[in-house]
């Protein structure tokens, strides 16, 4: 971190912050608030979450703006009672990442349990590569609700 310092031009006892914005893609105006932050400079870098509504708009966002920093929030859950997403690898209950209503588990006890870590080890693949044939230079991955973070799946993550 101290040569980090030193190439960034600041003193090696410097405390840096790097401002990130999750859930880019969720809805309209998750997209509108990382554009607006960005353009300003109050944040650096922010996650698609790939299988959500507005991502099509996140992609177009990235590919007007190529400076954006964006990575993939994996995403294996969708917590809101009125406002779900699906997995885009697959439609099987077998998997483990479906709930009854054909949407992720809204919580990581209801996956957890559940979850086939090949299923979900596809479903991550599958974010990853649609964000890439987006167009968006995928610089990072981080996970949506510490889903990816589960003890089963820990291991997927890091690969």
């Amino acid at each position: 971190m101290k040569k980090l310092l030193s190439e960034l031009g600041l003193d090696r006892r410097a405390r840096v912050a790097i401002f990130h914005a999750d859930d880019v893609g969720m809805c309209h105006g998750a997209n509108a608030a990382f554009e607006e932050l960005s353009r300003l400079g109050a944040i650096t870098c922010g996650a698609v979450m790939v299988p959500c509504p507005w991502f099509l708009e996140a992609a177009d966002l990235a590919a007007r703006t190529p400076r954006l920093d964006l990575g993939v929030h994996l995403t294996l859950t969708s917590e809101w009672a009125t406002y779900r997403w699906a997995p885009i690898s697959t439609v099987s209950r077998s998997s483990g990442l479906i709930d009854e209503t054909g949407y992720f588990w809204r919580r990581l006890s209801m996956l957890a349990p559940k979850v086939v870590p090949e299923a979900a080890e596809a479903e991550m693949r599958a974010q990853i590569e649609r964000a890439l044939s987006a167009g968006i230079d995928v610089t990072h991955l981080d996970t949506h609700m510490g889903a990816a973070l589960l003890p089963q799946l820990f291991e997927i993550y890091l690969r």
